[in-house]
């Protein structure tokens, strides 16, 4: 083989390395960018979870919210409804034969609670 072979078939292979290099090298930017993209996919996909997570939780919160509030206005009308009633009760048998002569109702209910009051400390 000539020297000018030699030469041309020494550059030749120098091409083919340098490509070879530069087809590596590609390869790992290529590599590097899909990892880049998959982590960025990634965390726009947490994120979205989050966001949905979230919207669950506001509701379900809200809905537990609405519950509690329809309960505590339901247990009080309830207990005012009972607490009157039992009053208007108390009052008519305090009216009816607890009362002396010329008494109210309050008169009466306060006389009766100071006379308890008085056996209770007597004891």
């Amino acid at each position: 083989m000539s020297e000018q072979q030699k030469k041309e078939l020494e550059n030749a292979m120098n091409l083919q390395a340098e490509a070879q290099a530069a087809e590596a090298h590609g390869q790992q930017m290529a590599m590097e960018k899909a990892d880049e993209m998959t982590q960025e996919i990634a965390q726009d996909v947490a994120e979205g979870t989050k966001k949905v997570y979230q919207s669950i939780e506001k509701g379900v919160v809200d809905g537990y919210k609405a519950i509690e509030n329809g309960v505590v206005t339901g247990y009080k009308a309830i207990e005012n409804g009972v607490v009157g009633g039992f009053n208007k009760i108390t009052d008519k048998f305090v009216g009816a034969f607890l009362t002396k002569e010329g008494e109210t109702v309050e008169q009466a209910k306060e006389r009766l609670a100071a006379e308890q009051k008085a056996r209770e400390e007597g004891k």
